[in-house]
Parts: C-alpha cells; sequence; structure tokens
C-alpha cells in the first residue's frame, strides 16, 4: 500500500455520454483515466491493490448526474492547480469535474456523511394538474408503508421519513415529444447509512398507486467489490430501468431521463429543506 499523503473531494458530473455505465465500468474508467493524467495515486493494501478513489454513492443506470461527489487520495502532495491539471488531462468520457478541494486525510469516510440526494425527472402519462395533488397526498401522509422486493425476499418499510421534499413542475423538453401528457418531479430524499435511503423510483410507484396508474419499476443488479477495498467505500446493488412484471390492467407512469442534482453531506444544508423554486 503506498501512503495517502493528501485527499482530494471531487465534484464531478455525469453527462450522457456516460449514462448508461454501470458503476463498476465507470470506476475502471476512472482508473484509467487517473493513469492517463498520471496523478499519483495512492494504492489499497491487499492482495489485490486498488487505486484510492471513493466514490459517495453509485448511479443507477440510466441517470444523470450534476454534482456527484468522490474522494481521491494521492501518494505525494499537489496544488489545486497541479491536481485540476491532472485530471482534465484524463477525464474519462461524459465526465465533468466541477471542483475539487483539499480534505483533510483522516476525515470520516465520505459515504458516511451523506445524509440527503436531490433528483428531478420527467414523467409521461400525467399532466402536472393531475399529479400535483397526489404529490400533496404524500407530503400529508403520517406514513407510506412499501415493500422492497428483491429476488425472493421481501422488506416492509415506511417511505415518508425518507421523503424530504416533493414539489411538481412543467416537464422539461426532452420528455415533451412523445405526444402525451407530462410532468415534471423533483424531490430530496435522505440518503444515510444511519438512517436510511429513498429511492427516486419508490416516490414514482407510491405517485402511480395513488393515481391508479402502473409504473416502470428498477430491477436490483449486484456490483463486484473488489477485494481490499477500504476506507467506507460502499457499493451497493445498482439499479436498472426495467419494465414492472404486474400485468398492464392500468395506463403506464414512465419515468424519463432522471437526473441526480445533487448529494448533501452532513452540515450543509438542513434535510428539511423545501429545496429550489420550480
Amino acid at each position: 500500500m503506498s501512503e495517502s499523503k493528501q485527499r482530494w473531494r471531487l465534484v464531478f458530473a455525469r453527462d450522457e455520454e456516460a449514462r448508461y455505465l454501470s458503476h463498476l465500468d465507470a470506476s475502471h474508467l476512472w482508473e484509467r483515466a487517473m493513469r492517463r493524467g498520471q496523478v499519483p495515486v495512492a494504492m489499497s493494501e491487499g492482495f489485490s491493490p486498488r487505486p484510492r478513489l471513493v466514490f459517495a454513492a453509485p448511479l443507477p443506470l440510466g441517470m444523470l448526474a450534476e454534482h456527484e461527489l468522490a474522494d481521491l487520495f494521492v501518494s505525494r502532495r499537489l496544488t489545486r492547480r497541479e491536481m485540476r491539471g491532472c485530471l482534465e488531462a484524463g477525464m474519462p468520457r461524459g465526465f465533468r469535474l466541477i471542483d475539487l478541494r483539499d480534505e483533510w486525510v483522516g476525515a470520516p469516510a465520505l459515504a458516511t456523511e451523506l445524509v440527503a440526494a436531490d433528483y428531478r425527472l420527467t414523467l409521461l402519462g400525467v399532466d402536472e394538474d393531475r399529479l400535483h395533488p397526489a404529490a400533496e397526498a404524500l407530503l400529508r401522509a403520517e406514513s407510506l408503508p412499501r415493500e422492497r422486493r428483491r429476488e425472493k425476499k421481501v422488506t416492509a418499510y415506511d417511505l415518508r421519513p425518507l421523503l424530504l421534499a416533493l414539489q411538481t413542475r412543467a416537464a422539461e423538453a426532452a420528455g415533451l415529444d412523445r405526444g402525451q401528457p407530462a410532468a415534471g418531479i423533483w424531490m430530496r430524499l435522505r440518503h444515510s447509512q444511519r438512517q436510511g435511503s429513498g429511492r427516486p423510483e419508490e416516490v414514482v410507484a407510491a405517485l402511480a398507486d395513488h393515481l391508479g396508474l402502473r409504473v416502470e419499476a428498477f430491477e436490483q443488479q449486484e456490483t463486484e467489490k473488489p477485494k481490499g477495498e477500504e476506507d467506507g467505500e460502499v457499493r451497493p446493488s445498482e439499479r436498472t430501468f426495467a419494465p414492472s412484471i404486474e400485468p398492464a390492467t392500468a395506463a403506464l407512469l414512465e419515468m424519463v431521463r432522471p437526473v441526480r442534482e445533487r448529494l448533501w453531506l452532513d452540515g450543509e444544508a438542513p434535510v428539511d429543506a423545501t429545496g429550489p423554486e420550480p
């Protein structure tokens, strides 16, 4: 293992070209990018050392992102200008560096500091006038009992404490070219290792139930966890868009162009914030 002399907190975006990359494939792209940019990346220990690049939270396949977080550990100290130059010389296609800052090497693991995530997407099959009352009903509810299904395992949970804010708005232009009703939706969900994490598709499924519609669901897909992984890096299951197995007995509510706008760390924003103006 090479000693970590410095830790850089990276803020980056994932664009259209990379939206269908799995978390594992994206990690490999980033590792090759580090080599191209000659970044002095510190290596993990173990039988199969890996570059110490730790992502805050994997993205589902098909989801764009505007403010993702990763911690990069390097084996020698660099100035901010040097670090940015190395990264920009080898950035993987479909990703953009937004910002970076020098973080204390001994700070808590990035994933443990997450508290919330913001998402926006367009829903096809419903207009805003019909969607808005359903969103208000979810926010008024004291509890929203739901089930998570994974293979043969079913886990009951309450979605309501994971739903921090929910707004409807006009659909984005990308969702208006299919000749059917459309509406936009924005949400802030709890994202915490200690208190649980909400998923945007679960909120959409709750809206669909309230509206008497069926919805496309996410399938669960395991990702490989490399040996020697450390520093609190967490690689939960990725989620990909796939048709629901429910029979087509109701109109379809379809999710289009989902975006994770931002990941929030502890102390950055109150978890009960109402979100941006539509």
